[in-house]
């Protein structure tokens, strides 16, 4: 029988500095100073909630955050912004949500498609 994979979580009062990686989702409630990377098939979700911060860097097929982020950011799939969150840095997206109310200070790139595997960031030519 195979272990079902669980949610990792940094709870409210609990601070993490370093490197993460995770299979299923990362749920933020305290603070985390480092980069949270998913390492698994295709299905990962990093979640920052309200009262909670990150600041490095986040790489996740879907990225929600409703608290405060100052990183760079990349998502194959889905970033959703919602009403109490507050962003500072690069956003590398295929599909954008931003809710009334999100502070966004930064860059918007979207990823563009070479293949069905590989997004890309987009390229302006001249």
């Amino acid at each position: 029988m195979k272990p079902s994979l669980a949610a990792s979580l940094v709870a409210e009062g609990t601070s993490l500095s370093g490197d993460f990686s995770f299979l299923e989702e990362f749920l933020v409630a305290g603070s985390v100073n480092g980069s949270v990377i998913y390492s698994g098939d295709k299905h990962g979700v990093v979640k920052i909630l309200d009262g909670g911060i990150l600041i490095g860097e986040i790489n996740s097929p879907t990225i929600e955050i409703f608290g405060k982020v100052e990183a760079s950011i990349t998502s194959s799939k889905n970033i959703m912004f919602g009403p109490n969150a507050h962003f500072k840095g690069t956003v590398h997206y295929r599909n954008l949500e931003v809710c009334a109310g999100a502070i966004i200070n930064g860059a918007l790139v979207p990823l563009v498609e070479t293949d069905k595997e590989t997004p890309q960031v987009s390229q302006k030519t001249k």
